[in-house]
């Protein structure tokens, strides 16, 4: 598929021949729903024995045939408006799917980072309201413009051509009219942008009241929040009456104006040009500028409004899909390297909004070197994971994974990390689909769901679930424990079985003894041969690291071991000293 630079182009130009289409079906309705007065005259003028304007191709000897084309040609432009609309949905729908996989693909690609000033309230709206906004123009625009513009172009040639119609007064008429529902559907079109991104902002407050409804309403911030809520609504309200005033001026402008069309064209006819009509001329045009023309121009200013609406949409959209991160076109430069290591970074650095937040001269994991990252809160552990993970903007001069020097334009992290965040990710579905991490899935691995359980130390839980794999969890595991959840996360990373393990503070929320086994069974267990990068504020975890990275302001200040560290560095010290005086000793004694 050829991509545009332009949403508005990937839209009108993507499957040109169906757009093609639209407006071919368009133009040959418009064509045959103007002969059919031209056959009604006829009919009704043969009545009274008067047919000598027709050519002799077309006079009948009854009046029948005159109306068998009459209603004939008006039944075939009526189909020919269904099948332009039925098009113009269809195009829509399939141009939703195609917009939503963009934006789908674009929240996937960028870092952490990248969206600081987005929130996620913006990204729902633009699902709920710019996709089908954007996909206006096929829907509404293209169908309702062809269907608008094509009769009022073909009815001055036609006003001329077989009734002798002086049409320039009515065609300025026509012009002013025009000028001025553009300038009502400008303003509603403004109207409507407005309640979009009202309707944004607040859908982003109550997303975050929704997500975070129990803490505040422990902290009594419910209240505050929705009055914040209630405020937005009430702008949204006030300019929605002025949207729907606006449309009403608009609908009352083109539902009166074939009326004036009517009386300004008949009058300039009998009063002005002193021309006698027939009685199916008088019935001719009255039809045309009656009926004909009252669905185009009715549909004049909504034009307008949807194809400047449209453009609103489409807007909000490339901004977002404009987004970069600010390294996405780091050259691939895979290049084998000899070493022990299994990762191996120079030069990290992550600025955010001009602030140096990490400074990595350089960073070596072994393979099957169990790694802890510790520092005070803030001084970046978290970030520089994620910057692993390639999830941030961060820079380097080089990277190295399972001795391949990569770029993250082309590595699948996916593929060689496991990652078990502090907070755990558990999503409304059974307990095998968390796992998994995926809808519906298989049982032929119950038995390796169930062991990665084990090591995680859930097989007293498992006990109590009443459905096994098949029990089924709320919303973000509403009905679980801190600790329960982040041990289905480390289950998760368990099943899993990938080279490199990540745990973020990952026992955080598990008391001593369940650490101590899942450390002993999994993590010196399972995983005693795997890579383990861990950040922890658990003193007694410190002594059981291979390599130990003390972090401060962003830097990592010294590396060693446990002992090294006491004794080679204060700051060091100081750290677990305060680990010490926050830490309540266990049953045994033991700080946790």
């Amino acid at each position: 598929m050829h991509e545009y630079k332009s949403l508005t182009r990937f839209i009108l130009l993507n499957r040109l021949g169906w757009r093609l289409l639209i407006l071919t079906t368009s133009f040959f309705a418009a064509v045959l729903g103007i002969l059919s007065p031209y056959f009604q005259k006829g009919f009704i003028d043969h009545l009274i024995h008067d047919r000598g304007y027709l050519p002799e191709a077309l006079t009948f000897s009854s009046p029948l045939p005159y109306l068998f084309w009459a209603v004939g040609l008006l039944v075939l432009s009526q189909l020919l408006n269904q099948v332009t609309n039925y098009i113009g949905i269809k195009e829509s729908l399939f141009m939703q799917k195609k917009i939503g996989q963009k934006i789908y693909d674009k929240m996937l690609s960028l870092k952490l980072d990248s969206m600081t000033k987005r929130p996620l309230g913006e990204v729902v709206s633009l699902y709920a309201t710019d996709v089908s906004g954007a996909t206006v123009y096929l829907d509404q625009t293209l169908p309702s413009g062809s269907s608008t513009f094509f009769p009022l172009l073909i009815t001055p040639f036609v006003l001329v051509t077989f009734f002798d119609t002086p049409i320039a007064y009515t065609l300025l008429l026509v012009a002013g009219v025009t000028l001025l529902n553009t300038y009502l559907a400008f303003r509603q079109s403004n109207y409507f942008y407005l309640f979009k991104m009202l309707a944004a902002e607040r859908l982003g407050f109550v997303n975050e009241w929704v997500q975070n409804m129990r803490t505040l309403r422990i902290l009594g911030w419910v209240e505050i929040l929705e009055q914040k809520i209630i405020a937005k609504r009430e702008v949204e309200t006030k300019n929605r009456i002025k949207m729907v005033t606006n449309g009403q001026i608009m609908n009352s402008i083109s539902s009166s104006f074939t009326f004036i069309v009517n009386v300004v064209t008949l009058g300039l006819l009998v009063l002005y040009y002193k021309k006698e009509l027939s009685p199916g001329e008088i019935f001719a045009l009255l039809w045309i500028l009656g009926v004909f023309l009252t669905r185009p121009f009715r549909q004049m200013p909504w034009f307008f409004t949807f194809a400047f609406d449209a453009a609103t949409s489409i807007n909000r959209i490339e901004s977002f899909l404009s987004i970069q991160n600010k390294h996405d076109r780091r050259e691939a430069d895979l290049v084998s390297t000899v070493s022990k290591n299994i990762l191996e970074v120079d030069n990290l650095s992550l600025s955010i909004q001009d602030e140096k937040i990490l400074d990595i001269p350089s960073l070596k994991v072994a393979a099957g070197h169990h790694v802890m990252i510790v520092g005070e809160v803030g001084c970046g552990k978290s970030l520089l994971l994620l910057s692993l993970l390639g999830e941030t903007n961060c820079e380097w001069s080089r990277y190295v994974i399972n001795r391949n020097q990569i770029s993250p334009s082309v590595v699948d992290f996916k593929s060689v990390f496991s990652y078990v965040p502090q907070e755990g990710l558990i999503v409304s579905t059974t307990l095998r689909d968390n796992i998994f991490l995926q809808y519906d899935s298989q049982k032929n691995r119950d038995d390796k769901v169930t062991e990665a359980l084990y090591h995680a130390q859930f097989k007293k839980d498992m006990a109590v679930l009443e459905n096994g794999l098949e029990t089924e969890f709320g919303e973000r595991g509403v009905n679980l424990s801190g600790g329960q959840k982040q041990r289905i996360n480390i289950a998760r990373a368990a099943f899993d079985n990938r080279d490199i393990i990540v745990l973020d503070d990952s026992f955080s929320a598990l008391d001593s003894e369940t650490e101590h086994l899942i450390f002993n069974q999994l993590v010196n267990g399972a995983w005693k041969n795997k890579t383990v990068i861990m950040t922890t504020h658990r003193l007694n975890l410190l002594a059981k690291a291979d390599v130990i990275h003390f972090m401060k302001n962003g830097k990592i200040k010294i590396s060693g071991s446990y002992t090294d560290l006491l004794n080679k560095d204060a700051d060091f010290r100081l750290f677990c000293n305060q680990l010490t005086e926050n830490t309540t000793p266990d049953f045994q004694g033991n700080p946790l």
